[in-house]
Parts: structure tokens; C-alpha cells; sequence
């Protein structure tokens, strides 16, 4: 496949219609999607899947990698993503577009068809059209359209658990030459340690598991200084892009979060849970804690809420 047609699928992709809610809050759940339907073309599914098949497993991964306290609904994406009808389509049994069934079909419907998850568990069929199932087909064009909704869309610590729940395999690529002075920056701040549980460790006089952890995410146009950074240990890191653990400004105090939805199966994790509202370990003189704004975009974005208490 060619250079214009793989950048005919990244632009497909770049554009599609994302729901924004108040705050311009993050909708990672048409990418998660097509993620999902990527992952299972490319073991072997079939190009067409029942709303009603697919329904238990696309909750179970927006659950996992979605934001805010309400639970996902799935049927929103399954049949949202056909507003880029290039990529997906949705139609009953009769060949009718469901995405376009904007009322009720009867008295006994309170919501469009299209939101009506009896309807759509009973009629709905999504497929993917054959131009763009040519596309995955294609192992690299598959994989840049990958990276692209990976990188737009969630933490990089993130990547490997989203590419091991839907299926797919990417190799490593550099990482941007950006985050070199922004690390440099931050660890130096920080004092090479982590800012929740003042982990240090050095081998051979060089810092090791201590990254820079971006608040708000570079891929939504959050920026590399210091009042957008954080030390984090690896695990801290993985944890706070996963939504774990997160921050407040409450009482211009900086306290770290930890999520309701985290539970420890032995004592040696009961570390996390005690993390709950103690303060973070600020940087040293001379260097800017985390902006409140960022802490924010955070909290609604990535943070599993609610917070313990």
C-alpha cells in the first residue's frame, strides 16, 4: 500500500468525530473501538460483529481504559463510529443505517434506535467496509493507524496493556527527542526521586526507574515544563497514567489520590492504598510545583474517580 493511501487512512482516522463533554474532556471510546475491531481483524475475526456478541467485552475495556465515574455504554461507539462510514458501518437486518435512526421507531422506544440497546442487541450488525479492511490487511499501514490512535489518545505507559487486551503487537520505536531536556528538567527538580514514595535508587552513579511524568498529556496539547511534570517511579508512573492514583490541589495543599476502584490483594500492596491523601514531595527551591491546571485536566481525565476518603 502506498504512501497516499496510508495517508488517506491516518487523515480518515485524525477526523473522525469525537463526543467532547463540558471541559473538552477526553472521549478515548471510538479509538478504544477501533482498536478493538483492528485487534480481532487481525487475528482471524470476521469483518461483521453483532452488537450483541461484541457487547460484554467492548464494556469490560472502556471500563478499563475510560475516564470519569460513570460506567461506559457501548453502544454509543459501536454505533457512533459510523459517522465515519469509511471505517465502520452499522445497519439491521434488513440493510438499514442505524446510525442514521435519530427517533424512535415506535411508542414503545423512549430513545432514538440508535440508542436502544434492546434494539441494537436484537438488530445491529457493525462491519467494517472492505477499503479499510484492505488497509489493516496491510501489516504497515495496520501499524502506523495504530500508533496514530495510541499516541493521540492515551499515555504511553498505557500503550502495551491497550495493545495486549485487543490482540496487537507493535515493535519499539524512539522515543521523541523532546522528552530529553523535559526528563533532564524534572529528575533534577525532583531530586531523582519519586515525588509519592521517595524511590531512589542508582546504579553505577546513574539514576534508574525514575521517569518524568507528564499531567496532562503531550498528545493533548499539554506542554514539557515543569509545572506539567512530576518524578515518578516506574510503578507510580504506570499507575498514575492508568488513573490509580492522581493529585489534588484542595487547601493549596499537593495530596496524592488514590482511586475506589484500586484494591490490594496482600499486604505488601497496601503501600498504594496508604498513599491516600498524604502530601507528595515537592520540588526543591527553586523549581515550580504542579499547576492546578494541570493537576485538573488530570483528575478529569485520567483519574478513575471517585477518591478514597
Amino acid at each position: 500500500m502506498g504512501d497516499s493511501d496510508l495517508e488517506k487512512w491516518l487523515e480518515e482516522v485524525s477526523t473522525m468525530p469525537q463526543y467532547r463533554s463540558a471541559g473538552d474532556k477526553r472521549a478515548p471510546y471510538k479509538p478504544l473501538l477501533l482498536l478493538w475491531i483492528i485487534g480481532r481483524l487481525s487475528n482471524g475475526g470476521d469483518s461483521e460483529i453483532r452488537f450483541k456478541d461484541a457487547e460484554s467485552e467492548l464494556k469490560e475495556l472502556l471500563g478499563e481504559f475510560g475516564v470519569g465515574r460513570t460506567a461506559p455504554r457501548p453502544e454509543h461507539p459501536f454505533v457512533y463510529l459510523a459517522s465515519s462510514p469509511k471505517l465502520w458501518q452499522v445497519t439491521d437486518e434488513a440493510g438499514n443505517d442505524i446510525f442514521k435512526m435519530s427517533e424512535p421507531l415506535n411508542d414503545s422506544m423512549s430513545a432514538p434506535a440508535r440508542e436502544t440497546v434492546s434494539f441494537l442487541r436484537d438488530k445491529a450488525t457493525g462491519r467494517v467496509p472492505e477499503p479499510f479492511m484492505n488497509a489493516i490487511n496491510d501489516a504497515p499501514t495496520r501499524d502506523q493507524i495504530v500508533r496514530h490512535l495510541l499516541n493521540a489518545e492515551f499515555p504511553e505507559t498505557t500503550h502495551e496493556d491497550i495493545l495486549g487486551r485487543v490482540g496487537l503487537h507493535l515493535g519499539k520505536t524512539l522515543s521523541d527527542k523532546r522528552d530529553a531536556a523535559f526528563r533532564e528538567t524534572v529528575l533534577l527538580a525532583y531530586e531523582q526521586r519519586c515525588s509519592f514514595c521517595d524511590f531512589a535508587v542508582f546504579l553505577q552513579g546513574k539514576s534508574v526507574s525514575i521517569d518524568a511524568a507528564h499531567l496532562k498529556m503531550h498528545a493533548k496539547k499539554g506542554p514539557s515544563v515543569i509545572e506539567n511534570g512530576i518524578a515518578l517511579c516506574a510503578l507510580h508512573h504506570r499507575l498514575f497514567d492508568l488513573g490509580a492514583i492522581g493529585l489534588t490541589t484542595k487547601n493549596d495543599e499537593h495530596k496524592i489520590l488514590v482511586s475506589q476502584r484500586v484494591s490490594v490483594l496482600n499486604d505488601s500492596s497496601r503501600h498504594l492504598l496508604d498513599l491516600s491523601l498524604k502530601p507528595m514531595r515537592l520540588p526543591q527551591a527553586g523549581y515550580s510545583p504542579p499547576a492546578e491546571e494541570y493537576i485538573d485536566w488530570h483528575y478529569e481525565n485520567l483519574f478513575k474517580q471517585p477518591a478514597r476518603q
